[in-house]
């Protein structure tokens, strides 16, 4: 199962691979650059979190502060929040509760 981005910027599927990366990316950019800020991505239904998962939040976020809009990313599995700490981008991805 490939992993779809919906309308309402939800994630749903197996896992983000190498394959499915680049056109997710595409089509979250093109969604961010239509939104209205503040832009959430719900990552409810993403199922295994792995490195190019960080790397696509990363490609949206910086996609986002360049058109001067908040993202923020939510319903991250324990998983999906252990990459983020690891690679150091806790401030950047991470919202503040």
């Amino acid at each position: 199962m490939s992993v779809e981005l919906s309308a309402e910027f939800m994630l749903r599927g197996v896992e983000l691979s190498f394959d499915s990366a680049e056109q997710i990316k595409a089509e979250g950019m093109t969604l961010i650059g239509t939104a209205d800020t503040p832009i959430t991505v719900d990552f409810q239904h993403l199922v295994k979190a792995n490195s190019v998962t960080i790397a696509v939040m990363s490609a949206w976020y910086r996609c986002a502060s360049q058109q001067n809009k908040t993202i923020e990313f939510v319903n991250l599995s324990p998983e999906l929040r252990n990459i983020i700490e690891f690679s150091g981008l806790t401030d950047t991805l991470l919202s503040r509760d």
